[in-house]
């Protein structure tokens, strides 16, 4: 779980609700650009894991979050949006709204990750991709310490790493993500590490393009090393990095 060291040091970047996020009603389109321009939070390899939402959203750092995975099918995510037990305490679904690729990449896009460094072993089990817009709304009796009013995110059905490249890195992007999560799934089905090192970090490195913050809860994840600890007290092990001042032009 996340950290009360991890959320303390997040509270003093909370922002208001994004203007879109707080006009946004059943039947209308997804606005996407305005969504990509405020604060998201980015989870490759995602599956049901609800800890990000609860350190970015619960802070009010972030109202906006990207989940993807390519082995979770969307009905096991949606049985867990659902399921009373298993679904963000404190919030129900105002609407849930089916993306197409084209929602997300009117342009199309262009990989910048070479076929050589694409192992997909797994490929037998991937799922067949989907996305969609999950907007939850704050239920009464919870106020702002709980959570903000509403929440967004957009669940997908893909190649984490992918999903990084083509909404973050292609041609006239104008601002990679505010925070990612980094975790190595070992055995889980993951082709390539998102840590230090891996194809997700030199994916970054090849498009200039990187998070504001790291969450990496593990010790078998290693974090980027553009990044240092952010500042926290009383916390044994680090787990919320801050990128490091650049000197020079030079990460």
């Amino acid at each position: 779980m996340p950290s009360e060291e991890e959320k303390a040091a997040l509270r003093p970047l909370a922002e208001p609700m994004p203007y879109w996020l707080a006009t946004f009603r059943p039947g209308m389109p997804f606005p996407f650009k305005e969504f990509k321009e405020s604060r998201v939070i980015v989870y490759p390899g995602s599956g049901t894991d609800g800890r990000p939402v609860e350190l970015f959203g619960s802070t009010h750092a972030a109202h906006c979050f990207i989940y993807a995975d390519y082995l979770r099918p969307r009905t096991d995510i949606e049985e867990a949006l659902d399921h009373p037990a298993y679904g963000f305490r404190g919030y129900r679904s105002l609407c849930r709204v089916t993306l197409s690729e084209g929602d997300l990449t009117p342009r199309k896009w262009r990989p910048h990750v070479y076929p050589v460094e694409v192992d997909y072993t797994f490929r037998e089990h991937h799922v067949a991709p989907f996305g969609f817009l999950e907007v939850l709304e704050r239920e009464d009796g919870f106020d702002d310490a709980h959570g903000p009013e509403r929440l967004a995110i957009v669940f997908l059905g893909a190649d984490g790493i992918a999903t990084y490249d083509a909404l973050f890195c292609q041609e006239g992007a104008t601002r990679g993500p505010f925070g990612l999560v980094v975790i190595d799934h070992g055995f889980g089905g993951g082709y390539a590490r998102f840590d230090n090192g891996g194809l997700l970090h030199s994916l970054a490195k090849r498009c200039s393009v990187f998070p504001e913050y790291l969450w990496v809860p593990y010790e078998s994840s290693v974090p980027w090393n553009e990044y240092h600890p952010a500042e926290i007290h009383g916390q044994e092990r680090p787990a919320l990095y801050k990128r490091a001042q650049r000197i020079g032009g030079e990460d």
